[in-house]
């Protein structure tokens, strides 16, 4: 499938360096001791690294879209991700990720873990529950749509739904940020801080109460992702609610196979087309 949009290298560049591979510093995921031993954390095993790069590992298909970024990849945007929550949140702060199923959602969960801070999902247009449950604002709100932002955050940004895109279209509302152009102004390397598998990386928010999901608890309630050396190299992840989305990428990633996303916009055909082109079981 050769469609319009398709970006490989899955990194906004301007017209003249697209399809050009850049040579980017490594990220390296820390190790976690203490005085006991190693203190694990199961979520950092399966994330991507920058010595990713030999094979896709996410595939994003919309109608007339297609984008395929490698663990090298996936892994810049990640430590861009990281810095620019480390830089306009207070350490540790939920970040409010009202986005929808799509490639970018998936960059900013790993983006907020790598900054040691939990994702934060609401049942409503804000993250009001998150408050009336007696817990702290979040640090940033992210969303496609202001609407989505989260009045009680300390931050706020717009993130463009366009895989090509390089900035916010249009005029950006009052103190809300640009969530791509000023997200590509931090280093493609991030330190992160040391968090051990019991940190909270799902904070859920609904009807006045929380609930937490733990870093370990989220990789241990992941769904079975083709398993076994003979099993297909990609795995159809199709869903349309953003954490089952998610979800089903790192149990993809668990069991060292490409995640090929697919949009709610797409049909059946294109579903077809997706999993035979990226050798995904439908």
């Amino acid at each position: 499938m050769h469609a319009a949009g398709n970006n490989h290298a899955g990194i906004p560049q301007p017209p003249f360096s697209r399809g050009l591979t850049t040579a980017v510093p490594a990220v390296h995921h820390a190790t976690l001791f203490c005085f006991d031993g190693a203190m694990t954390d199961a979520l950092a095993t399966i994330l991507p690294q920058r010595s990713d790069a030999d094979r896709p590992w996410l595939v994003w298909y919309a109608p007339e879209e297609r984008v395929e970024l490698s663990g090298h990849v996936l892994a810049m945007w990640e430590a861009k991700t990281a810095g620019f929550i480390t830089v306009e949140s207070r350490p540790g702060a939920p970040v409010h990720v009202a986005l929808p199923v799509h490639w970018r959602t998936v960059t900013w969960c790993t983006g907020t873990w790598a900054a040691g801070s939990p994702v934060l999902l609401t049942d409503g247009t804000t993250a009001d529950s998150l408050v009336e449950a007696g817990e702290a604002a979040a640090g940033l709100s992210v969303a496609m749509e202001a609407g989505l932002l989260s009045e009680e955050a300390e931050a706020q940004a717009l993130v463009p739904a366009a895989s090509l895109a390089v900035r916010w279209p249009g005029e950006l509302p009052p103190l809300v940020l640009d969530g791509l152009a000023d997200l590509m102004t931090h280093p493609d390397q991030y330190t992160g801080p040391q968090v051990p598998g019991s940190a909270t990386a799902i904070l859920e928010a609904a009807d006045g109460r929380t609930r937490a999901l733990s870093r370990d608890e989220l990789v241990s309630g992941l769904p079975q992702a083709g398993t076994g050396p003979d099993g297909p190299r990609a795995v159809l992840v199709r869903e349309d609610e953003p954490l089952d989305a998610v979800r089903g990428v790192l149990a993809a990633w668990r069991a060292g196979r490409t995640a090929v996303l697919l949009s709610p916009d797409a049909d059946d055909a294109l579903a077809g087309t997706a999993a035979r082109q990226e050798g995904a079981a439908l």
